[in-house]
């Protein structure tokens, strides 16, 4: 009965517009039905394409993290380039101030710990490298050799607690020894009477007694002076002028073989 009432009703709307006035108001009972019909399929398109959107961000945010750390990674090592540049042009600036023959040598390892500081060095006795040599970096003595080999040598830092250096003082020229403490930041000035005019921030250079470091070559820096009474000395405490256990190129002074 419903099918041939529909048909009809077709029928008499397709050739006589019999609903043609009612047909909007029907079509306002329809539009829910057609609003609820096309919902799921609206909020499926939308969840893709949030969900496309999201993912697509997720991606290309990681993309961009990614080159963050490369860029980083190149500018840490540009910024290592250019701080070794300047340690170079520091050192060759040193070399042109020393009158004595020099060579040039790479630190290629390190060999601290609490009784000893060394280091060694890329030139060993195949490049003239000896025992007993000074050893220099772009900001003050470093050291000397104590052991070579035929492409090595090991060089013990002045902060050493075995290890000792005639200086004077460039402003008086009070002479005396710099002990190592082996603290690489810490040397005493040994044996200073209270009346030696000294005070904070007075340069110690090599004095050229001990005919092993040439005189004039700078050591270290006065950081404190203290009088202690009942003392007859003064505490008097340094710090070195050489990058110790942080350079990376160093000199050696080759000294003429009567003079070693």
């Amino acid at each position: 009965m419903l099918v041939i009432l529909s048909i009809v009703m077709i029928v008499a709307d397709v050739r006589y517009s019999t609903f043609s006035q009612v047909r909007p108001y029907l079509t306002l009972l329809v539009t829910p039905i057609q609003v609820v019909v096309n919902t799921p399929q609206k909020v499926l398109n939308w969840a893709g394409e949030h969900l496309a959107s999201r993912e697509g961000l997720v991606s290309e945010n990681q993309s961009l993290q990614s080159e963050i750390l490369l860029l980083r990674s190149r500018q840490q090592r540009l910024d290592s380039l250019q701080a070794e540049n300047v340690r170079l042009r520091e050192l060759l600036d040193a070399s042109q101030r020393v009158d004595e023959k020099i060579v040039m040598a790479e630190v290629i390892g390190f060999d601290q710990n609490a009784y000893s500081h060394k280091l060694m060095i890329d030139k060993g006795f195949s490049s003239g490298a000896y025992v007993g040599q000074p050893v220099l970096d772009a900001t003050g003595v470093l050291g000397q050799v104590v052991e070579t080999a035929a492409y090595s040598s090991r060089v013990l830092l002045i902060a050493d607690a075995s290890h000792f250096v005639p200086v004077q003082l460039s402003r008086t020229g009070f002479r005396g020894i710099l002990r190592g403490t082996g603290s690489l930041k810490r040397m005493e000035l040994m044996s200073v009477p209270r009346s030696v005019d000294i005070k904070k921030g007075d340069i110690l250079t090599t004095s050229g007694l001990d005919k092993r470091f040439p005189s004039g070559y700078p050591v270290g820096v006065v950081r404190s002076v203290k009088y202690t009474q009942g003392k007859a000395y003064a505490d008097v405490d340094v710090v070195p002028l050489a990058q110790l256990g942080r350079s990376r190129h160093v000199m050696l002074i080759d000294k003429p073989k009567a003079e070693r």
